[in-house]
């Protein structure tokens, strides 16, 4: 039960010290507005459910490894997390269980990670003058509790409420995608300002973390929408999803 606590526990670490650092939020709003508009075609779209990770037996191996060195030195780990540069790998130490060789080879393994489709699902976008809803009748469910409201500059998903948190910039083909990309980031984050004497103790931990990211690759044009969310209350998971998705028209 700790194992399960902790790991979830890392995720937020995770998800605050590793995201793409983000450029300058000031007069962006109608950009934001305008490559949405571009991003998604009104009416009846399919998706690639893009949640099928290909990696090999060697990075199961590491990552199992490094995973246990983080149980055994939690509290460590959280402090040397928060230290850490955001959207940049933390530097090695021994306590991460593995040996530096290791480190250095699950990095370069990280990097050529893929993620490929796990099946099509049919999505209906719906537009108005100042949202963007969607309509699912398959397994993404989740779709339908997101509305994007252009004017304020805001994402629903049911009652939470993610504000804009930057747009995204990645210059190389690094990532699960295997292209470079442009796009843009929303997120919520309770209690705000989350920090390591909080992450420490798990079995008391109220949080939640959502992160809703749509961009354009560039090597095909296509667009992605990626959502994440979190929920912990009192070291019990009761939220966890992340669901990319990638729409081919």
């Amino acid at each position: 039960m700790r194992k399960s606590i902790i790991l979830i526990a890392v995720c937020f670490l995770m998800i605050n010290s590793y995201s793409q650092k983000d450029n300058s939020k000031s007069d962006i709003t109608k950009q934001v507005q305008s490559d949405i508009d571009n991003f998604l075609t009104e009416g009846e779209s399919i998706v690639d459910v893009m949640d099928k990770i290909i990696q090999s037996p060697k990075q199961q191996e590491l990552t199992m490894k490094f995973q246990q060195g983080i149980q055994n030195n939690y509290e460590w780990f959280v402090e040397y997390m928060e230290k850490s540069t955001p959207g940049k790998p933390m530097e090695y130490h021994p306590n991460l269980g593995i040996t530096k060789d290791e480190y250095n080879e699950l990095q370069e393994l990280i990097k050529n990670i893929e993620i490929t489709s796990s099946g099509k699902e049919n999505v209906e976008i719906i537009k108005t003058d100042s949202t963007i809803s969607f309509n699912s009748l398959g397994g993404l469910q989740i779709l339908n509790r997101v509305k994007i409201n252009s004017v304020k500059n805001e994402i629903e998903i049911g009652e939470i409420k993610l504000s804009y948190s930057g747009s995204v910039k990645v210059d190389n083909d690094e990532n699960g995608f295997k292209s470079r990309w442009n796009g843009h980031n929303w997120a919520f984050e309770f209690p705000n300002g989350l920090n390591s004497e909080m992450l420490k103790d798990v079995q008391n931990l109220v949080a939640k973390n959502y992160k809703f990211t749509i961009g354009k690759l560039e090597k095909n044009g296509r667009t992605f929408i990626q959502i994440k969310g979190l929920e912990i209350n009192k070291g019990e998971k009761e939220v966890e999803f992340d669901i990319p998705l990638l729409f081919l028209n």
